[in-house]
């Protein structure tokens, strides 16, 4: 899979995922808004229908006990004076009134027989039946108090109650219960609001006042027989109500864009595992060639070496072929390094790499692989110098591993130098630890690849020229090496200024 198709499809991708995100949160506000207006409604239906119901009680419905038997003392009140008056509209010539008597009022002040009128039987029983009718009347008026009439305005028997007495607990019951038939299951604060006064006259309790003041859910509230100058609200708060309204939306959301990021972060793993296994699958077919390359080589020379040695004029010159037997000796230990080093690779990377430490002295082991190279870098016309500068060179440490990975460090030394090979290895010890340097003169390696010079495989870019053969897991080798040995390396190194290996062992 070519890398700018995976770039395409990563960047579909994301614009596809931003464009999923921004569809939920529209959606989301949408639903919101709309979630917004349906409880407006529901509340409004609710007030809408708790008043309905007020309108179809009767007073003495909706008042207190106490209001209660008041009104229905006064109802009787009443109907005696309707009675009292159909008795003088009825017998007008019977009746004179000092204050003038007027007709289809709640009340009746005073009505007297005419003087020195002769009254038959049933004028006599007439006027019995209105004064024990009159001072019934009054006996009820003095149990219950007085009400306060004049001319201007008369008493009705639908304005007797002022909003102090009515029964608010009866009204909180209704609105709360017609809000759940409605739909709305969320407890709200019940106020009465005397908005001339500012003024709540009646509220639920652990009510907030300033939100109450304040609500949109406001409704003009004047019920069937109050007697108010002033205008009275029915209002309503929500305990955070946007929050409520919108959790389950919100929760959906949430969930919808965790889904869509794990999505996200699922197909750019797959994507970088895609990049990495093609980056490894090349990094594996330019080892397999190198291999190649290096196995035929040894190969080639050691055949052609034995093909010199069957021609009598070569075997019978001793120096010639001891020449060629040394050649075939020192491709076959080349071919036995590669072979021990794929080996060890193989061991790293199936978990079976082991140590087997023991006491060694690394300054000895630096002197021999200083002397295995120094033909090579003699014929290179290159220096090799060491500096054994450790007291106690002693490590508890594995031979062959520690004798490998100093040969891998100054092979690479040696073929990574472009010029006459200049390499110095120095030995010291530091805060009990045997500290082993190798520096060379070499092309170096760039800031960019110094981070990947230990990954199996990696090897620096050279661009089109591939003078320099290897395996990309040399390095790799030695870092496992170190770590195996609890110790540390680390690279110093500049482009055109040759690198710096130092490697940090501990001495116990």
């Amino acid at each position: 899979m070519k890398r700018h198709f995976l770039i395409l499809l990563s960047t579909l991708f994301a614009l596809a995922a931003i464009s999923l995100v921004i569809i939920q949160i529209s959606q989301t506000k949408r639903s919101a808004k709309m979630s917004d207006n349906l409880f407006n409604i529901s509340v409004n239906n609710a007030i809408d229908e708790v008043f309905n119901q007020l309108d179809q009680m009767k007073v003495e419905d909706y008042v207190s006990e106490k209001e209660r038997y008041r009104l229905l003392r006064y109802r009787r009140i009443d109907d005696m004076n309707e009675k009292m008056q159909d008795i003088i509209r009825n017998n007008n010539e019977l009746f004179y009134d000092e204050k003038k008597v007027e007709f289809g009022v709640s009340s009746q002040d005073s009505a007297y027989p005419k003087p020195n009128a002769h009254l038959n039987p049933d004028e006599e029983h007439i006027l019995t039946q209105y004064n024990t009718m009159l001072n019934a009347r009054n006996r009820m008026l003095a149990t219950i108090g007085s009400f306060q009439s004049n001319k201007t305005n008369p008493l009705d028997i639908n304005n007797v109650i002022d909003a102090s007495k009515f029964n608010f607990p009866l009204l909180d019951s209704l609105i709360r219960e017609e809000l759940i038939i409605n739909g709305v299951d969320i407890n709200p604060y019940i106020g009465v609001l005397m908005a001339d006064a500012d003024s709540l006259i009646y509220y639920s309790q652990n009510a907030n006042l300033d939100d109450l003041r304040n609500t949109a859910f406001k409704y003009t509230f004047h019920p069937h027989g109050i007697i108010s100058n002033e205008s009275l609200y029915v209002v309503l708060s929500f305990p955070s109500t946007p929050i409520i309204l919108s959790s389950d939306t919100n929760l959906y959301t949430i969930l919808s864009i965790c889904m869509i990021v794990l999505i996200s972060a699922l197909f750019f793993f797959s994507v970088r595992t895609i990049l990495s296994q093609r980056k490894l699958d090349e990094m594996k077919t330019d080892f397999i060639n190198n291999m190649t390359h290096e196995i035929k080589t040894p190969i080639a020379t050691i055949s052609l070496a034995c093909e010199m040695l069957e021609d009598d004029s070569v075997t019978n010159d001793p120096a010639t072929r001891l020449n060629f037997i040394n050649i075939i000796s020192n491709e076959n230990r080349r071919m036995r390094i590669l072979i021990e080093t794929l080996l060890q690779s193989a061991k790293m990377s199936g978990k079976k790499f082991s140590i087997n430490p023991k006491e060694i002295d690394l300054n000895s082991i630096v002197q021999t692989c200083i002397h295995n190279f120094q033909l090579t870098v003699e014929t290179r016309q290159g220096i090799i110098e060491s500096h054994l500068g450790a007291i106690n060179g002693t490590l508890f440490a594995d031979d062959l591993h520690i004798t490998n990975t100093i040969h891998n460090l100054i092979d690479n030394a040696i073929k990574y130098s472009e010029q006459a090979p200049h390499i110095t290895i120095s030995t010291r010890t530091e805060n009990n630890n045997a500290i082993l340097e190798i520096t060379d003169n070499g092309i170096g390696i760039a800031k960019e690849d110094q981070k990947h010079i230990f990954e199996k495989f990696y090897r620096v870019s050279t661009g089109n020229v591939h003078n320099v053969k290897g395996f990309g897991i040399g390095l790799n080798y030695v870092a496992q090496v170190v770590a195996l040995h609890k110790g540390h390396i680390s690279l110093t190194s500049e482009l055109g200024q040759g690198s710096t290996f130092t490697i940090s062992l501990p001495l116990e």
